[in-house]
C-alpha cells in the first residue's frame, strides 16, 4: 500500500502538524529554567540549612552546657555563700567581744539567724572545755528546726565527743573555716533520718599574751534536698540532667537516686569498667571548668558534658545535654521546611508561567541590549522604546539610568579620590600627634621615689588633647595636660605649638604662673581663628612633695590623700590660654605626702557618653579613684578606662580620653621588691641587671649580690626548663625582702610541684666521669646561701633563700 504524501493529507484536514511558535518556546524555556533553578536552590538551601543548623545547634549546645553548669554553680554558691557569710560574721563578732556574751544572748542570736535565714537547719556554738565562757551551763548550745518550730539543745550535755567530729576538729587544726563533706543525717534531731546535710564551721579565737588562741567554732547545718529541685529546674532539654559531686567525687545529687550519697563517680567507673568516666571524674575534680563530648549511660545518645567548680565548698556542678535529641529536632525542622519549600515552588511555577506569558515577546529586544549595560559598557546602544507598555517604559528608564550612571560614576571617582586624600592627611596628622606625647613607661625606671603613668585614647577624628612630663633636674618634675578647642588638623597643629612653647618656657622659668602667662601671650599673637587651649601644669619637688601648679580653664585634677580622701583641686583657676593676651595666672601650692597621688585628665573622661546620652560624670570618676587608692598608677588608670568603656558600651567615642597619674613614693630599705619573669632564657640577663640595680639602690655589697645572682640564675634556669612541660608561655615572680641583717629572696611559680631540697647531695668526691648528672646546681645553692626553704602551697612552688649581709 502506498503511503500518503503531506499534500494528500493536508487538504483533507484529518492530520495537521504546526510548528510551536517562537513565543511559546521562549515561555516554556523560561518556565523550565526558572523552576529548575529554583528547585536546585531550594535543595541547596535545605542542605545548607540542615548542616548549618546542626553546626550552630552543636555550638549552642556546648555554650548552653557551659552556661548552665556555671549558672548552677553560681546559684549554689550564692545560697551557700550567704550562709557562710552569716557564720563568718558571727565568728568575727565573737572574736571582737572575746565571748563576753551570756548564754541567753547567744540563744537569741541563734533564733534570729534561723528566723531570718530559711535555708538554715541548725546553728551551734561549740567550745573547748577549758574555753567555755564562765557562767554558761552549756558546752555547745545548738538551735535547730524541727516539725515547724525552733528547738534548742546542748550537744555536749552528756559528753564532749563533738570535739572529735570533723566540723569541730578540722577548723581547729587547719585554723580556717571548713565545709564538711556531705553526709546522711542519722541523729535524733530530725523527724526522719536519711536526710542529706552539710555543715560549715568557722573558728573562734580569743586574744592571749601569745596571740589569738582557738576557743571553739560557730557552725551552721544545711539540708541539701533543695539541690535536687534546683538541678531538676535547669532547662536541659530532652534526656538532659544535672548532677553535683563532692570534693571526693561522691554524688551529692543525681537523677539516679541509687547513686546519691552512696556512689562516687570513680566507683561507678570501676563498676562499669569505663576508663573514660574515670578520666572525666578526674577532670571534673581538678578545680577547672570544662566540657567534653559524652555518650549517655541510659540511651547511648551523643551528648555534651559540662562542669564548673563551686567557689564556696569546692564541689563540682555538672550538666548533660543530649546532642542526639537536638539532631532529631533539626531533622524534623528540615522536613517542615522541605514541605513549605515544595509548596512555594509550585506557587512559583504558576506565577512564573503567568508572568512569562505577558512579557516574553516584548522583552526579547531589550534583553539583547541589556547585557552590554550589565557588563559596564555604558556606551552600549539601547533599542528605541515603542508603545507605552511596561517594557517601553522600562527601556526609557534604562536609557535614562545609563546616562545618569555615567555622570554619577565620574562624580564618585572625583569624590572618592578627594576623600581618600583627606583621610590620608588626617591619619598622618593623628600619627604625628600621637608621636608628640611620651608613651614609654616606666618613664624613669631608675627612680623609686615616684610612680608615673599616662593614657591617651584618641577618638576617630584628629583632636587636640596632649599630656607631657619633663624631669628638669634630680628633684623637680614638670607635669602638664591640655585640651585644644576644636577638631581636625588645626587643633593638632595648635596642640603641637602649645606643647613646644610650654616645654621651652618651663626650662627658663620654674614658676608655673609666669610660664602660663608667657605661653598665653605667645599663643594670642596672630591667633585670628581665636583658638584656645585649657591647660593644667604643675612643678613637683620630689624631695619634699611640694607642688606648685596653675590651671588655665582645665578640668580640676584629683588629689588622692594618704588618709583615703579624694579632693578636687579646683582653685586657683584662670581662663583658657590663647584668645586674649596679657593675662595673669595665680600659682597654687600643695604638699604631697608619700603615697599620695595626682590625677590629671581631659573632659573626654568625665564627659564620655553612652548610647542614652548619659555622661560618665564627676561622681563616677571620684568613686573610681577612691577605690583605686591602693593600685599603682598603671593599674588605677586602666581600671578607670575599663569603667569608662563599660559605661559607654557600643556608643561611638566623640572625644579623646586623656589622663595622667603621678604618685610620690618614698623608697625604703625594708620594702619588698618584686620582679615578674617569663619562662624564657633571655630573662636571665634582665634578672642580673635588676639584681645589680637593686643592690646599688639599697647599698648591698657586691659580695652578697654576686652569689645570690648565681644561685638565682641556677634556680630560674631550672624553672624555665622543667616547671612548664606544656611549652606555653608562663610567668613567675621573684621578690627580694631586705630584713635588717639579712636579705631574703623568694621564687614563686605555678609549675609542676618540685622540691629541689629532696634531691640527693651531689657527689663532689668522685671523678667527673663517674659522677651522676644533676644535683650540682642545688649543691651550689645550698653551699652559698645561709638558708634554703621550700613549700608547696595553694598550687604554687615557694622557694625561699636567705643570705646574710654581714658575718655575725
Amino acid at each position: 500500500m502506498k503511503a500518503p504524501t503531506p499534500a494528500e493529507i493536508a487538504p483533507s484536514g484529518d492530520l495537521e502538524i504546526r510548528p510551536v511558535p517562537l513565543r511559546a518556546r521562549l515561555r516554556n524555556r523560561l518556565l523550565l529554567s526558572t523552576v529548575g533553578i529554583a528547585g536546585l536552590i531550594l535543595c541547596g538551601l535545605l542542605l545548607w540549612n540542615y548542616l548549618s543548623f546542626r553546626e550552630r545547634l552543636t555550638e549552642d549546645a556546648q555554650i548552653r552546657a557551659r552556661f548552665l553548669a556555671n549558672a548552677a554553680a553560681d546559684r549554689i554558691d550564692m545560697t551557700l555563700g550567704r550562709l557562710q557569710s552569716l557564720v563568718d560574721g558571727m565568728a568575727i563578732s565573737l572574736n571582737a567581744t572575746a565571748l563576753d556574751l551570756s548564754l541567753e544572748q547567744v540563744r537569741a542570736l541563734q533564733r534570729e539567724a534561723l528566723r531570718g535565714t530559711p535555708a538554715l537547719y541548725g546553728i551551734a556554738f561549740a567550745w573547748l572545755p577549758e574555753r567555755k565562757p564562765p557562767g554558761w551551763d552549756a558546752w555547745s548550745p545548738y538551735s535547730y528546726r524541727a516539725e515547724g518550730t525552733l528547738r534548742y539543745t546542748d550537744l555536749g550535755h552528756d559528753n564532749r565527743d563533738y570535739i572529735g567530729q570533723d566540723w569541730f576538729y578540722l577548723p581547729r587544726f587547719l585554723d580556717r573555716p571548713v565545709w564538711t563533706e556531705p553526709y546522711i543525717w542519722t541523729g535524733p534531731y530530725l523527724k526522719t533520718t536519711g536526710v542529706r546535710m552539710v555543715t560549715y564551721s568557722a573558728p573562734v579565737r580569743l586574744p592571749s599574751p601569745d596571740g589569738p588562741v582557738f576557743a571553739g567554732v560557730v557552725t551552721c547545718d544545711i539540708e541539701l534536698t533543695w539541690l535536687d529541685r534546683m538541678l531538676a529546674e535547669l532547662p536541659l532539654g530532652e534526656n538532659g540532667y544535672g548532677f553535683l559531686l563532692s570534693r571526693n567525687g561522691v554524688h551529692i545529687s543525681h537523677p539516679i537516686a541509687e547513686l546519691t550519697m552512696d556512689e562516687s563517680i570513680f566507683s561507678v567507673a570501676e563498676a562499669r569498667g569505663d576508663p573514660d568516666l574515670r578520666k572525666a571524674g578526674q577532670a571534673m575534680l581538678s578545680g577547672q571548668p570544662g566540657i567534653r563530648a559524652w555518650v549517655g549511660w541510659a540511651n547511648d545518645e551523643t551528648s555534651w558534658l559540662a562542669w564548673d567548680r563551686l567557689a564556696t565548698t569546692g564541689w563540682t556542678s555538672g550538666v548533660l545535654i543530649s546532642q542526639t535529641a537536638l539532631n532529631r529536632d533539626i531533622a524534623q525542622l528540615t522536613q517542615i521546611e522541605a514541605l513549605a519549600g515544595g509548596g512555594g515552588l509550585l506557587l512559583l511555577l504558576l506565577t512564573v508561567g503567568w508572568i512569562a506569558r505577558s512579557i516574553t515577546r516584548p522583552i526579547t529586544a531589550l534583553s539583547e541590549a541589556a547585557p552590554g549595560i550589565a557588563a559596564g559598557h555604558l556606551d552600549e546602544p539601547l533599542p528605541e522604546p515603542k508603545g507605552e507598555d511596561e517594557v517601553a517604559r522600562l527601556t526609557a528608564i534604562f536609557r535614562t539610568m545609563r546616562d545618569h550612571l555615567k555622570g554619577y560614576i565620574a562624580d564618585l571617582q572625583a569624590t572618592t579620590a578627594a576623600r581618600e586624600r583627606i583621610e590620608g592627611e588626617l591619619r598622618i596628622a593623628r600619627d604625628i600627634q600621637m608621636d608628640l606625647v611620651p608613651k614609654t613607661f616606666p618613664a624613669f625606671p631608675e627612680r623609686e621615689d615616684m610612680d608615673l603613668f599616662a593614657i591617651i585614647e584618641p577618638a576617630r577624628e584628629v583632636g587636640g588633647d596632649f599630656y607631657d612630663f619633663l624631669l628638669l633636674d634630680d628633684d623637680h618634675l614638670f607635669l602638664a595636660i591640655g585640651d585644644v578647642s576644636g577638631k581636625g588638623v588645626p587643633a593638632a597643629l595648635f596642640m603641637a605649638v602649645t606643647r613646644s612653647l610650654l616645654r621651652a618656657e618651663v626650662k627658663t622659668d620654674r614658676d608655673p604662673g609666669r610660664v602660663l602667662a608667657r605661653l598665653n601671650n605667645a599663643l594670642a599673637e596672630h591667633n585670628d581663628a581665636c583658638m584656645f587651649v585649657t591647660v593644667f601644669c604643675a612643678l613637683v619637688s620630689l624631695s619634699d612633695g611640694r607642688v606648685r601648679y596653675v590651671n588655665a580653664g582645665h578640668n580640676p585634677p584629683l588629689w588622692l590623700r594618704a588618709d583615703g580622701r579624694v579632693d578636687w583641686i579646683d582653685s586657683p583657676s584662670g581662663v583658657a590660654a590663647g584668645p586674649i593676651a596679657d593675662l595673669d595666672y595665680a600659682t597654687g601650692q600643695l604638699t604631697l605626702a608619700p603615697g599620695e597621688s595626682l590625677l590629671l585628665y581631659t573632659d573626654g573622661v568625665n564627659e564620655a557618653m553612652n548610647a542614652d546620652d548619659q555622661e560618665f560624670g564627676n561622681e563616677r570618676l571620684h568613686q573610681r579613684m577612691r577605690a583605686s587608692q591602693s593600685l599603682s598608677c598603671h593599674d588605677a588608670l586602666h581600671a578607670l578606662l575599663a569603667d569608662i568603656r563599660a559605661h559607654t558600651g557600643e556608643a561611638e567615642q566623640f572625644d579623646d580620653i586623656t589622663m595622667m597619674m603621678f604618685r610620690r613614693e618614698e623608697a625604703q630599705m625594708n620594702q619588698p621588691k618584686r620582679l615578674t619573669l617569663t619562662n624564657d632564657l633571655s630573662e636571665l640577663g634582665r634578672l642580673a641587671d635588676w639584681l645589680e640595680r637593686f643592690g646599688d639602690a639599697h647599698g648591698i655589697p657586691r659580695k652578697v649580690i654576686h652569689p645570690l645572682n648565681l644561685a638565682l640564675d641556677e634556680l630560674v634556669t631550672n624553672i624555665i626548663h622543667y616547671a612548664y612541660p606544656d611549652g606555653e608561655a608562663h610567668s613567675f615572680t621573684l621578690e627580694l625582702r631586705p630584713l635588717g641583717d639579712r636579705l631574703e629572696a623568694e621564687l614563686v611559680d605555678d609549675g609542676i610541684p618540685f622540691n629541689p631540697l629532696e634531691m640527693p647531695d651531689a657527689d663532689t668526691e668522685s671523678d667527673v666521669e663517674e659522677r651522676q648528672i644533676g644535683g650540682l646546681g642545688i649543691h651550689f645553692v645550698r653551699q652559698t646561701m645561709d638558708g634554703v626553704y621550700y613549700q608547696f602551697e595553694q598550687g604554687h612552688n615557694h622557694l625561699r633563700l636567705i643570705k646574710r649581709l654581714a658575718e655575725t
